[in-house]
């Protein structure tokens, strides 16, 4: 089942703000940023599992299991017990494991945002199209206040026009109708 982009977003937006915390933390080198580490690892991969995102609910474990398996005094690389610089070898487990958890999170974000950039391009071209062509005016616009209102304008413009049911289908392979809406909302903001 395909979930709402713009909540996709929204909580890759608050895992990287919660990310930030604990990378200010270990830059501080703050006794805190063990445990807050711990439960930002486990924020993300309950958000990962709720998604169904097997990969990377699986990357999020091989991290938390490094960065576990150093706890225990062994070198996860080499599976040799540490002797001597345990805290430093953390350190730099945990730092992997923070490049790791950037690096998903951004990939998430880019292609998340690019989607709704695309449909947002599309969904520009076609009102601007309804303007040229008088279909659409800034008095119409004023009316389209609410999002039943502006699922109705939108349900009636795909029936009525072929290319706007065949963009509609295209856009639907992506996203969901209730982005189509909230991005029909965010384009007639911008116009009124």
């Amino acid at each position: 089942m395909q979930e709402l982009i713009h909540y996709t977003v929204q909580k890759i937006k608050e895992l990287l703000e919660h990310f930030n915390e604990v990378q200010g933390l270990y830059l501080a080198k703050s006794f805190d940023f063990d445990a807050r580490f711990d439960v930002f690892l486990n924020e993300a991969l309950e958000y990962f599992r709720t998604k169904g995102n097997t990969s990377h609910e699986s990357e999020v474990l091989k991290i938390m299991n490094m960065i576990s398996t150093v706890k225990r005094g062994f070198n996860p690389i080499k599976m040799e017990k540490i002797i001597n610089g345990r805290r430093e070898i953390l350190g730099g487990f945990s730092f992997n494991g923070m490049e790791s958890m950037y690096d998903i999170l951004m990939e998430i974000y880019a292609k998340e945002n690019k989607k709704l950039d695309d449909a947002e391009e599309l969904i520009s071209g076609i009102i601007v199209s309804l303007y040229q062509n008088g279909i659409l005016d800034d008095e119409k616009l004023k009316e389209m206040n609410t999002v039943p209102k502006i699922e109705s304008f939108w349900n009636s413009l795909v029936e009525q026009n072929t290319a706007i049911s065949g963009i509609n289908k295209k856009l639907r392979l992506t996203i969901i109708p209730e982005d189509i809406f909230i991005i029909l909302e965010k384009v007639f903001l911008k116009l009124i």
